[in-house]
């Protein structure tokens, strides 16, 4: 009998749980004292239709979040590596806001160690770099209802003044 009520208690608390996954991942950059590496090329292979993710989110504390959720979408729904040429578009209502990225999908394949005849192709790639800039396009003004509340607070001002100039004696 005690088995029993064990099970079932066990089949309870259990079917109340929620699973939460979360990813993490750690970088290190290869460059600095005591670090030897053997430089590695690869292909990129980039497709040449678009693809677009997009995320909302509430009080964003960062734009920089926002588009990386954007840019994780679109990876994922396409399977690639690297979104090539992000074009992100910004939209924001009440408090929230609505992050769209719009790119070509790509994926790394044929990874080699570097060759003597690779090296003016990476030098290349070292001095042309593409300088990116994103301009900020103005949005509405915010904060109307402050606007409105001084003007009304104004006219009422200046209304009771006016009457009160007006009546004898004042």
């Amino acid at each position: 009998m005690r088995v029993l009520l064990y099970l079932s208690s066990a089949v309870v608390l259990s079917s109340c749980a929620s699973t939460v996954s979360t990813r993490t991942t750690k970088t290190m950059d290869i460059y600095g004292p005591g670090v030897i590496h053997h430089p590695v090329l690869v292909d990129l292979d980039v497709k040449e239709t678009k693809v677009t993710g997009s995320t909302t989110v509430i009080n964003s504390s960062s734009e920089e979040n926002g588009k990386r959720l954007a840019v994780i979408e679109a990876l994922k729904d396409s399977g690639a590596d690297v979104l090539v040429q992000p074009v992100y578009q910004i939209e924001t209502k009440g408090s929230r806001t609505t992050y769209t990225v719009t790119g070509f999908p790509a994926t790394y394949k044929n990874f080699r160690r570097m060759a003597p005849e690779d090296i003016p192709l990476v030098q290349a790639g070292v001095l042309q770099r593409a300088e990116v800039a994103e301009p900020k396009v103005a949005s509405k003004p915010k904060g109307r209802g402050a606007a409105i509340f001084f003007s009304v607070l104004l006219s009422v001002g200046l209304a009771v003044a006016l009457v009160l100039a007006s009546q004898p004696g004042g």
